[in-house]
């Protein structure tokens, strides 16, 4: 179990390493920074959005946590993001937020968690700051339908993407400039 544990991590943190923004590089960055500070642990911000879904969440967050638990220190982070002071996921569970959407240390990975009616959760709020903090450089995904927002906000423009099969459709309709896969997770 401890073998599949850490695949399932590496696999998960070279996607998230390898999902960076142009012009930046944060698999060298986050090498950096750990090498100056070796008990520094990498920080992924999950940002939620209304009715995000509770599976691709726990997908994404359980690996951080079950890595810890084997290395037997905290090599990963993590808090819980977005606008207001809670989110209710796709099953009701109401999950209280740590942060709203202040600047991110250069270093962070932020994770978009989406789910239901993605195009009425991804307000104004979200896009404008998505904007900002890929111009400061910051690794940015989408998870579950969170690749929405990163197209609301022009960031996958030119670039190949996927998102959950049951939003292809009206994604691949209201983002011309974006090239979808049917892929389970993309790199571009």
């Amino acid at each position: 179990l401890r073998h599949i544990d850490l695949n399932l991590l590496r696999v998960f943190d070279a996607v998230v390493s390898d999902l960076r923004m142009p012009d930046t590089d944060g698999c060298a960055l986050w090498a950096a920074v750990r090498e100056r500070d070796p008990g520094l642990a990498r920080r992924f911000v999950f940002v939620l959005l209304d009715k995000f879904t509770m599976i691709s969440f726990a997908g994404a967050i359980e690996p951080l946590r079950l890595a810890n638990r084997v290395a037997g220190e905290t090599l990963y982070s993590w808090v819980l993001a977005g606008e207001g002071t809670e989110k209710s996921c796709s099953n009701g569970a109401t999950f209280r937020l740590e942060m709203g959407l202040e600047e991110m240390d250069r270093e962070d990975t932020v994770l978009v968690c989406g789910g239901l009616d993605v195009q009425r959760t991804t307000t104004k709020g979200i896009v404008s700051w998505l904007r900002r903090e890929a111009r400061r450089g910051v690794t940015i995904a989408g998870i579950c339908t969170g690749g929405h927002a990163l197209a609301k906000a022009g960031l996958l423009d030119g670039k190949k993407a996927t998102i959950h099969w049951e939003n292809q459709d009206g994604f691949s309709e209201e983002f011309e400039d974006v090239k979808l896969t049917k892929s389970v997770y993309v790199m571009d």
